[in-house]
């Protein structure tokens, strides 16, 4: 048995510091001189009264001889947490803004892996990696994904506020959550007030943002098309198949019923995602190969394959996926609980029925310490 004060609080805190030391250290030392993602939204954020203007990334561009487009399409929730980061020197904000993403993300993902210690594997993973580097907001919406799941039984008011969150940084990675939350009113009332909440300070910054949102999320359209992506509909032919892929991700949503469900099904349902699109289900794969004698050789095998970043172009997307469906189809016998942080299910494991009530579960033996 693996210590207890391995899976405690104080692990817990040590990888989350350690993280914040080592990529807010790399940010410093080690930051390419060139545009990044995160210098778009903190020129975005510098800018807040007019972040969709063409003419500041435009700036942007010419300051560090950046060829392309690289537009700003967040929606003005997202300046929220942004303009803080704005206030400071870039050579401050980037190191900061990647430091603490990764403290969170690491925080909340040593609460799925055991022993949390394993967690620490992390920190080579490909899609954890590409979304650490250039300060993308992947592990910021990881976080609050996996807090809201967290909590989502115990304190369904916690959990609405962090699924609001994720939803206000990114909205496209949490589009299947009506399905997967599908039976927890008080989380989804929580959240949408929570979300509404934030809509409402996000005018602070000038109600016409959320006009021009729109049009600048379809001048992205154009420039998505032109990037490595891994969502599966980008290697399609044509559109005809957009119908049946989204069905597919509805129907993973709908079997899953937790946050493998979420991430993997809204992947079939995005135009646009990157390998660092797939960093927040990175702990979840990590469990899965962590414990593959519980979870099945077909879990641990999808996830070695996201952490050795082998899910990295549409067709493997695709393939990932409906190897995710499979395993549904044809699920393998798994025993009802394990010690995860109060009893809780993994991610893996869905904790609430088809009809949407939730399941009675046998709480899992505590490990002894």
């Amino acid at each position: 048995m693996i210590p207890s004060r391995l899976d405690g609080r104080g692990m817990r805190v040590a990888i989350a510091a350690l993280a914040f030391v080592v990529w807010a250290g790399f940010t410093a030392t080690h930051a390419p001189q060139k545009a990044a993602d995160f210098d778009v939204f903190w020129t975005a954020g510098r800018h807040a009264a007019a972040p969709y203007d063409p003419a500041i990334i435009a700036a942007l561009r010419a300051r560090f001889h950046v060829g392309g487009q690289i537009p700003f399409a967040y929606p003005p929730t997202f300046l929220l947490f942004v303009w803080p980061f704005a206030q400071l020197p870039l050579a401050l904000a980037y190191p900061l803004w990647t430091g603490l993403s990764a403290a969170l993300f690491f925080y909340a993902a040593a609460h799925l892996v055991r022993p949390a210690w394993l967690t620490l594997g992390l920190f080579i993973a490909p899609p954890v990696v590409l979304a650490i580097a250039p300060g993308q907001t992947s592990l910021i919406v990881g976080a609050a994904m996996i807090g809201g799941w967290l909590t989502l039984k115990d304190r369904p008011a916690l959990a609405g506020a962090l699924f609001a969150v994720a939803a206000c940084i990114k909205p496209q990675a949490m589009v299947l959550a009506p399905i997967v939350l599908w039976g927890h009113w008080r989380a989804m009332r929580w959240a949408a007030a929570a979300g509404f909440g934030l809509v409402l300070v996000s005018l602070v910054f000038g109600p016409d943002l959320w006009r021009q949102w729109p049009k600048a999320l379809a001048s992205f359209g154009h420039v998505a098309t032109l990037t490595d992506r891994v969502n599966p509909s980008a290697s399609m032919a044509g559109p005809w198949l957009a119908a049946p892929l989204a069905m597919l991700g509805a129907w993973l949503a709908w079997r899953w019923r937790d946050l493998t469900g979420l991430i993997a099904g809204g992947l079939c349902l995005t135009p646009y995602a990157h390998q660092y699109d797939l960093a927040p289900l990175a702990p979840i794969a990590l469990s899965w190969l962590a414990d593959y004698r519980r979870q099945g050789y077909g879990r641990a095998a999808a996830g070695a394959a996201l952490l050795a970043g082998l899910v990295a172009t549409p067709l493997a997307g695709l393939l990932f996926v409906l190897g995710l469906a499979g395993m549904r189809l044809w699920p393998q016998p798994r025993p009802s609980g394990l010690a995860w942080r109060d009893a809780a299910p993994l991610p893996s494991d869905s904790s609430i029925r088809g009809d949407g009530r939730e399941a009675g579960r046998t709480p899992a033996p505590v490990r002894p310490g």
